[in-house]
């Protein structure tokens, strides 16, 4: 499978060099004809690894984040004349446990505690959070490390062990809702109503790089943004948009959902 061909869609470099990856494992499998592993992927590099997959007939992919609603997954890459059912998973599940009533313990909190260990933010999948404890999907090969070296979140002792996929708790999203209107749908006037920025300060974090529109890294501040899209703010955090009616004044009125 050719690199440079397969990816001379792609401008952002950080996505290029994912599917870089994702084509290396691909062809060690066609080499080897074994199963490969992609490292942990949210929903919008996992629908560009599938459409390079999908341009190689001589393969076949699995995606599994450890439970139905998962949105960071991996792929499993084997070939064409395996079945899903022989390919094993190598998920782990930890479940962190501790006593936070006197604390809100956020995502940004586990999330933190897991990096400051010096593991990969794409060795860790999706971190479920609960009142006194959060399950987190991990990849095979930092579970025992995890269960032996993370002994505190956010200053809190906590204890930490191994469960199944079948023991993992899906937890319901949490919204605080607001409403404002903007002159347009760009995205620099949506963001600035939905986090109380600038003009300036949105312009700043989209050139910065540090805004994703469903997952996706924007750079143009112009971008037209669509109902039902998720907006991810680095530093600010995440919001569902949903466009509303014209004023008589002909503003747009937004109802943003952001996440907590």
């Amino acid at each position: 499978m050719e690199k440079l061909r397969l990816t001379a869609h792609i401008n952002d470099i950080e996505l290029k060099n994912k599917m870089y990856k994702v084509i290396d494992k691909a062809n060690s499998c066609l080499k080897n004809y074994d199963i490969r592993t992609t490292e942990f992927l949210n929903p919008f590099e996992i629908k560009n690894a599938k459409d390079i997959l999908n341009s190689e007939t001589d393969l076949k992919y699995k995606v599994d984040g450890g439970y139905q609603n998962a949105e960071r997954q991996l792929i499993y890459i084997f070939p064409y004349y395996m079945e899903e059912d022989d390919i094993e998973s190598n998920l782990k599940v930890i479940q962190i446990e501790g006593n936070f009533k006197f604390k809100s313990i956020s995502h940004r909190d586990y999330l933190g505690a897991l990096l400051n260990l010096g593991i990969k933010r794409e060795k860790i999948g999706d971190i479920i959070i609960h009142d006194n404890f959060c399950q987190v999907v991990v990849s095979e090969d930092i579970c025992d490390f995890i269960i032996i070296n993370l002994e505190k979140v956010s200053k809190n002792k906590v204890k930490v062990k191994e469960i199944t996929v079948k023991d993992i708790i899906e937890s319901e999203q949490n919204f605080k809702e607001i409403s404002f209107t903007v002159s347009s749908l760009r995205l620099d006037s949506v963001i600035g109503g939905v986090y109380n920025l600038s003009r300036s300060e949105s312009l700043k974090l989209i050139k910065g790089e540090k805004v994703h529109v469903d997952y996706e890294k924007i750079i143009s501040p112009s971008k037209e943004i669509k109902t039902n899209s998720l907006i991810s703010v680095r530093g600010h955090g995440r919001a569902i948009i949903e466009i509303g009616d014209m004023t008589k004044k002909g503003r747009i009125k937004i109802r943003a959902k952001i996440i907590i």
